[in-house]
């Protein structure tokens, strides 16, 4: 070959790459007529990459939707919408598959779960066996349920409330949020037999909270550089520390030993109470595996713990940063205390605690009268709007070329992905939308109420929707109704409680102090 025709080649070769990566992506694709956030968006990834790394990403993307209108373009195939007919509606009620970042987040013991799985119909078949005891109806009747709240709320949490109130001691609230959430969850997933006591048992509260949290601060590699991950081991670099990943296994196998406990204890054929009953373990694992096999051999041992873990972990993170931001704003508005507490002193039997006295359940308030109660569910709406615990991008795959946020042929293939912290703060929808307003839930028009009940993305949407959100609004309401029914609160002192800019949020400080005061 002649060495021009190299040249020729090679020029050929540069150019394609040129209008591939450069010219197609700026001016000739589908995508080129939505709005960049940064011009370089068109053809690299590295604008979107760095608002993560440098935590800007949730505040970032409002501003932009706020200038530019339902769709930003974030990357080369990265797109962001904000509207309802053609972007929540079309995406996440049309079915569009998941990507690859949600197996390389919240896999557990090297496999995925019912959160990790791309494609709707596997999701649909897997998710058959859970949705019947997730249901609103089956949880507010639940026995267990019911049992989890005696047991954690008003045998442990109250006590340890009123000690705190009777001697004048500051209580930090996240994580005793996240102890009695994770404990009530616990007790109804596994049975009472195999609960946890995050509450009172410090080592095991450390243990689980220090293990579980400390992966955070390294989840940027693991969305999205698993790979790089991987490779440095190799060679001795860790991205993730050992010592954290040490300390998350832990809580990986305190999961897994819950799971091989709760497998033998349905293999012994023993008549359970209803208070042991492992209500979500026990249809899953009947629709995973086999009930009586030899202990930790039971097929899709792993896959089920999986399971198990992201539905535990899940429950105490989101709700109990959920729960600590309604703390902070009720301790600051005494009237919506009195308020919320006004409410509860209606409820028969009153939600009273008495020193030194062990509760019953027939002592608990029937928890379709909590569910029932207006400004209750009124105060939990507004911060699940305000402080959503999952406020970042929930990307999803275009599974055929569409039209979205009113951009035409938007090409299958194309990530996109919608935003709670920016659809709950559109101030068409939401007006005043940087403050809590609970009126705004009570106060409202049918019309009105409609049209933001539709624009509320506190769980998501659709048939990937959190399939424990009826178990979050029932702990919730017991946990404040036992709270506020009992005490008032006041803020003592405070870390950041601006939120943490990322997939899952909660307060940058990680701290809140609160004195609780005896009722007169």
């Amino acid at each position: 070959m002649e060495p021009h025709l190299y040249y020729v080649i090679a020029l050929i070769a540069i150019a394609s790459g040129i209008f591939k990566f450069l010219l197609y992506p700026a001016f000739f694709s589908p995508l080129a007529k939505i709005p960049n956030a940064h011009w370089s968006c068109s053809f690299s990834p590295f604008w979107i990459f760095w608002m993560k790394w440098t935590k800007q990403e949730n505040r970032q993307i409002y501003n932009l939707h706020m200038e530019k209108g339902p769709a930003v373009r974030l990357g080369p195939s990265l797109v962001s919408v904000n509207c309802y007919e053609d972007g929540l509606k079309r995406i996440y009620l049309g079915g569009f598959p998941k990507p690859d970042l949600y197996f390389n987040g919240f896999a557990v013991y090297g496999t995925g779960n019912l959160f990790t799985i791309k494609d709707n119909k596997t999701h649909a078949a897997h998710k058959k066996a859970l949705s019947a005891c997730f249901s609103k109806s089956s949880i507010l009747s639940s026995e267990t349920a019911r049992a989890a709240s005696r047991d954690v709320l008003f045998n442990r949490v109250l006590p340890l409330v009123y000690k705190a109130a009777t001697e004048n001691k500051a209580i930090e609230v996240i994580e005793l949020s996240y102890s009695c959430l994770l404990d009530t969850f616990v007790q109804w997933q596994f049975g009472r037999s195999l609960g946890s006591n995050l509450v009172e048992d410090e080592k095991e509260r450390r243990m689980y909270l220090d293990g579980f949290l400390g992966v955070s601060e390294y989840t940027f590699w693991q969305y999205h550089f698993p790979g790089l991950i991987s490779t440095l081991q190799k060679i001795g670099i860790h991205l993730i520390p050992k010592s954290v990943v040490s300390a998350f296994e832990l809580v990986e196998n305190w999961n897994l030993e819950k799971c091989d406990k709760a497998q033998q204890l349905l293999a012994s054929g023993k008549q359970l109470s209803a208070e042991d009953q492992p209500v979500a373990f026990e249809p899953a694992l009947k629709g995973m595996s086999e009930v009586d096999a030899k202990p930790k051999e039971y097929p899709q041992r792993l896959p089920l713990a999986s399971d198990m873990f992201s539905l535990n972990s899940g429950a105490f993170e989101t709700s109990g940063n959920t729960s600590t931001y309604l703390f902070w704003e009720l301790s600051r508005r005494p009237e919506w205390q009195t308020k919320l507490r006004e409410e509860l002193l209606g409820l028969n039997p009153p939600l009273k605690h008495v020193p030194g006295k062990r509760v019953e359940i027939d002592d608990i308030t029937n928890p379709q009268d909590i569910d029932k109660l207006p400004i209750s569910h009124a105060v939990i709406m507004e911060t699940l709007r305000l402080w959503p615990s999952v406020p970042g991008g929930q990307p999803r795959v275009v599974p055929r070329p569409c039209t979205l946020g009113g951009y035409h042929n938007i090409p299958a293939g194309t990530t996109v992905q919608s935003y709670a912290s920016v659809l709950h703060r559109m101030p068409n929808v939401f007006p005043d939308p940087f403050e809590w307003k609970p009126e705004r839930w009570l106060d409202a028009s049918p019309e009105e109420l409609a049209v933001m009940r539709k624009w509320f993305w506190g769980f998501g949407s659709g048939g990937r929707m959190c399939l424990g959100l009826h178990f979050a609004y029932y702990s919730m309401k017991f946990f404040f109704a036992g709270i506020y029914s009992n005490f008032t609160s006041t803020v003592h002192d405070h870390g950041d409680m601006e939120p943490s800019d990322g997939y899952l949020s909660g307060p940058t400080g990680h701290r809140l102090e609160l004195k609780f005061h005896l009722l007169e």
